[in-house]
């Protein structure tokens, strides 16, 4: 059973399969879950802020709602 989270955010899917999201804990703790290609599915792995692209954090935090845009602001370290 996994875990409640605080915010997620996906990115549309890349050719229309391949997952893109990013799971916000409360604890800090950044999950990114992600297919890399047609024969790896569903990887899964806590990353830091700085492995996120300065883009993809902006993406995010535009998206983000108003109550959490503070502490996810923070979480990536903006």
């Amino acid at each position: 059973m996994k875990r409640p989270y605080l915010w997620k955010y996906s990115f549309p899917m890349k050719k229309g399969i391949f997952d893109n999201e990013y799971y916000f804990y409360e604890d800090g703790n950044i999950i990114h879950f992600y297919d890399r290609n047609q024969n790896k599915f569903n990887i899964e792995e806590i990353v830091s802020p700085s492995s996120i692209s300065e883009e993809e954090k902006l993406i995010m935090l535009e998206s983000c709602p108003d109550n959490l845009k503070e502490t996810i602001k923070h979480m990536l370290q903006l």
